[in-house]
């Protein structure tokens, strides 16, 4: 019995040591994709941006509340900004026809870093005029057109989307460059989480890659790629990105690195114009799905053993949602149902622990029987165990099977969007950062030490008393720099799993 206990105890706690290690990994390592092109020395000449700060701009560059402010560095690109309205976004666009700002309004936040950042077509002598603006059916459409009349840049927006349709024209020369230059805008609140995250994103074909933007900043080298074969690429942080997208598949070269220490790509195509798509938006896995270009490929679900389990969670959770407006109790309600499901084979294991302790004296009498003969006595146990009924590996049969649906669990509540500033009750207004206060996960510890008391039988030795309470308090630790999404979940079934313990208590004696 004692051999069995001490089986069944440490590997639940190789399981808990398995799953930290799977969220430290996931915190501070990350997943790195092998880079299987042939990568160059950066020796682009760039010029440094201009040092004259422009007056701060007021209404679509400050964040709805006052919680941020972004300014501007650069007269020479922010000139007579031409602001476009959607219902999803605005866009303040500069009288070079290069991006500025975009102002996602369901989010209250900026996509792009203003302080310095840059996305444009060849070319810097367009301009812009009040007849520039083309009302269409699908949209709005503004033009840049130069004073030449050689080159024109069209940007239209299509109503309740974040796709928008970029088109470059020039009579004159026969290169067509489009360039990101710049960084995206990460949250100060969460910024050491974003910019874990943080990363140049390619697409070509089947194969996905992400460039996190602190190992490119590092090695400073440059990137090409066949254009024809790249779907998509980009910069995403941890719920937005900003991606161009090649919906014709030209010909042409994408390069892709570090200047003056801010990511950027740059497409070349060897003609007089150019077609893309731009998708500047949440990083929402329906929302992409239905858009298409193989654009959901962003959303991380983690690998392939895990994200079968991650997918099938995010479709329970928005299931779950449609009947639960308040994300925080979508979560209790999951935790529930997970204590449903799973009940069967904790009452088996609970049972079965039981049936153990009533076989002690027996198995303690083999254990003096068979002492120097280790293989008999492992077979006599073995057969008191059938002749009994008893599993000595059922205590552990629900921790194997929960152990990827946890991981799954986790990677959704902490990067799907949707907990992105969603309040619970009380304190907890935003379930994607941590618990200012730390009532959470000093309450899923206190949960924790109740249910290991709760499951205890017998008299209990040194060792077991130390893990009784050592492991909750390493739990808290680790989750209290977690989403308090996360630790609402493991505080809320930890509850259930204290009355369901004294649930199965009862049966029993009754």
């Amino acid at each position: 019995m004692e051999d069995n206990r001490h089986f069944t105890k440490n590997l639940f706690i190789s399981f808990l040591i398995v799953f930290i290690f799977m969220i430290f990994w996931q915190m501070y390592v990350g997943k790195n994709v092998s880079k299987t092109h042939s990568a160059q020395q950066d020796t682009t000449s760039t010029v440094e941006a201009q040092k004259t700060a422009a007056p701060e701009q007021s209404g679509k560059t400050s964040l709805i509340g006052g919680r941020d402010t972004l300014s501007v560095t650069d007269t020479l690109w922010d000139a007579k900004l031409t602001v476009l309205s959607s219902p999803e976004f605005d866009v303040n666009i500069a009288r070079l026809g290069t991006y500025y700002d975009v102002y996602l309004k369901k989010y209250h936040t900026h996509l792009l870093d203003t302080t310095f950042v840059r996305f444009f077509f060849t070319g810097y002598e367009a301009y812009s005029s009040k007849d520039t603006f083309v009302s269409l059916k699908n949209g709005t459409r503004v033009s840049f057109i130069s004073r030449d009349s050689l080159k024109i840049k069209s940007f239209t927006y299509k109503p309740d989307s974040y796709l928008v349709d970029f088109e470059y024209a020039d009579k004159k020369d026969s290169v067509v460059s489009v360039e990101f230059y710049g960084d995206l805008y990460l949250n100060p609140k969460n910024v050491k989480e974003e910019k874990r995250v943080y990363a140049l994103v390619l697409k070509t074909g089947k194969d996905y890659k992400k460039f996190p933007v602190s190992k490119l900043l590092k090695k400073q080298e440059v990137y090409k790629y066949p254009f024809k074969d790249v779907e998509f690429v980009g910069l995403k942080s941890k719920y937005f990105m900003f991606v161009v997208v090649n919906n014709n598949h030209e010909e042409g070269t994408l390069e892709f690195g570090v200047k003056s220490g801010k990511p950027y790509f740059k497409i070349t195509e060897n003609k007089n114009n150019a077609h893309f798509l731009v998708y500047h938006g949440p990083i929402e896995y329906f929302l992409l799905k239905k858009i298409g270009y193989g654009l959901f490929a962003n959303y991380d679900f983690g690998g392939a053993l895990i994200a079968p389990f991650s997918m099938a969670m995010l479709y329970i959770f928005k299931f779950l949602h449609s009947f639960v407006p308040n994300w925080g109790w979508t979560i209790v309600l999951f935790a529930f149902l997970m204590k449903i499901v799973f009940f069967p084979l904790t009452y088996k294991g609970l049972a079965s622990m039981r049936k153990m302790q009533r076989l002690k004296p027996e198995i303690d009498k083999l254990q003096k029987i068979y002492k120097n003969d280790p293989q008999k006595l492992q077979k006599e146990m073995m057969e008191l165990y059938k002749k009994h009924g008893v599993n000595p590996f059922s205590g552990c049969l629900t921790l194997i099977i929960q152990l990827p649906i946890f991981w799954a669990l986790y990677r959704i509540l902490r990067m799907t969007i949707d907990l992105r500033g969603a309040e619970f009750i009380w304190w907890i207004k935003d379930l994607s950062v941590k618990d200012p206060y730390y009532i959470l996960p000093i309450l899923m510890g206190i949960t924790s030490i109740i249910q290991a008391k709760l499951q205890q039988t017998g008299a209990q030795d040194g060792q077991t008393k130390l893990f009784t309470y050592f492991m909750p308090i390493f739990l808290v630790i680790i989750f209290i720099s977690l989403p308090s999404g996360i630790v609402l979940y493991w505080f809320v079934y930890n509850l259930f799993s204290v009355f369901e313990t004294l649930l199965i208590k009862r049966l029993e004696v009754s």
